[in-house]
């Protein structure tokens, strides 16, 4: 894998990426409060059989960060992924999406199943589906969630100790965590526009995905690309039925825990990941 930063134009925005290997097309996208870096650990593997592209979100990494709040919903940030697909000029491709990366590759695959042939979506739950929750496990386990619909005092405080609050959020799985990554997430976490950036993807997602998928749900539309579901036995979805929730909104699921792996799998778990989306490659015949 090429560690360069390449840059793409698309959708109004600058978009940063790292490409390398050859085969099918693979999109990988990030989650919070990550950037590309953490498919660093499975590049190897994969570009040994796709052409591998890790991208950051906008708001994230080495991308721009528009001050549009409503930018940051995941219609638009899926359209940023599907433009820079358009860019390498892939006219079909695989995508592997964690944490908010997954919920962008949900929109994804649901705004453009003539171009995903198959979605790889980690430790996540359909976004609507947490928010209408009430028990008490998913109150400490995404506190985050309403503590960013805060405005101004989220700000306040996730900007007066950015290093601290990136700490606490690995505080679960830090330990297993490469020392390096956590160290570029905090640099990067602290650059100007950041915070407000990842508060503003939080933010839309309660005001504006969470609705527009309980509509579409509500109306029986489902996903028909089809989904790999895979989650950390120490994640957030271990006490779920995780693929009877997602096959409410998915004609097409599959999926299995990754025994000893918490919510950051692609860091926690390479070989196991590399391992399981493989073998998704082969039952789609790419």
């Amino acid at each position: 894998m090429n560690d360069e930063t390449l840059y793409a134009d698309v959708n109004g925005i600058r978009i940063a990426y790292e490409h390398g290997g050859s085969g099918y097309p693979l999109l990988l996208i990030h989650g919070y409060p990550e950037t590309r870096r953490m498919w660093r650990q499975m590049m190897g593997a994969l570009t040994a059989r796709f052409d591998v592209v890790s991208m950051d979100l906008r708001g994230y990494g080495d991308s721009d960060r528009p001050s549009d709040e409503l930018s940051y919903d995941k219609r638009t940030m899926a359209e940023d992924a599907y433009g820079l697909a358009k860019h390498l000029g892939w006219d079909t491709f695989l995508i592997a999406g964690h944490d908010r990366g997954g919920r962008t590759a949900r929109r994804l695959a649901a705004d453009h199943p003539e171009s995903v042939v198959g979605a790889t979506l980690l430790d996540i739950l359909p976004l609507e589906w947490v928010y209408g929750q009430g028990k008490d496990g998913y109150a400490r386990r995404y506190w985050h969630w309403y503590f960013h619909l805060q405005r101004g005092l989220a700000e306040r405080l996730i900007s007066s100790d950015p290093g601290g609050y990136i700490n606490h959020l690995f505080a679960r799985r830090g330990d297993v965590l490469d020392p390096e990554n956590v160290a570029h997430y905090m640099e990067v976490f602290a650059r100007p526009g950041t915070v407000d950036a990842t508060l503003a993807d939080y933010r839309t997602a309660f005001d504006v995905d969470r609705p527009r998928w309980m509509e579409e749900v509500a109306a029986g539309h489902k996903i028909t690309v089809p989904l790999q579901i895979l989650w950390g036995e120490y994640g957030n979805l271990n006490d779920e039925p995780t693929l009877t929730i997602w096959r409410t909104v998915a004609e097409d699921v599959r999926g299995e825990v990754i025994l000893g792996s918490g919510h950051y799998i692609p860091e926690e778990q390479p070989e196991t990941a590399v391992r399981l989306i493989n073998a998704f490659a082969n039952e789609l015949g790419l």
